[in-house]
């Protein structure tokens, strides 16, 4: 396991989480693939702003919800501070 990975899933899961699976054990992967997309993307030098855009994004047009959870900004701040602070290995 990447420990940074892991934790950006985790915030995923039980702090982003658009769609309301964190309830329902069997959907605790549903956002690991969006994990895995900034966890890589933070290596490729993205910014909080990029994060963000992409949450939103993932919100509106991939997921086809009417409304963004306005959660965007604060989740990509704490991702930033994921990956300041947590080691990758």
């Amino acid at each position: 396991m990447i420990p940074k990975l892991e934790a950006i899933k985790h915030l995923f899961l039980h702090e982003w989480d658009p769609i309301g699976v964190v309830e329902f054990p069997e959907a605790a992967d549903e956002y690991d693939s969006y994990a895995l997309r900034v966890f890589t993307a933070l290596h490729s030098g993205a910014t909080e702003q990029d994060i963000a855009d992409y949450l939103t994004w993932l919100e509106l047009d991939h997921m086809g919800l009417s409304v963004s959870s306005g959660r965007s900004e604060a989740i990509a701040c704490k991702v930033i501070e994921i990956h300041a602070s947590v080691p990758s290995a």
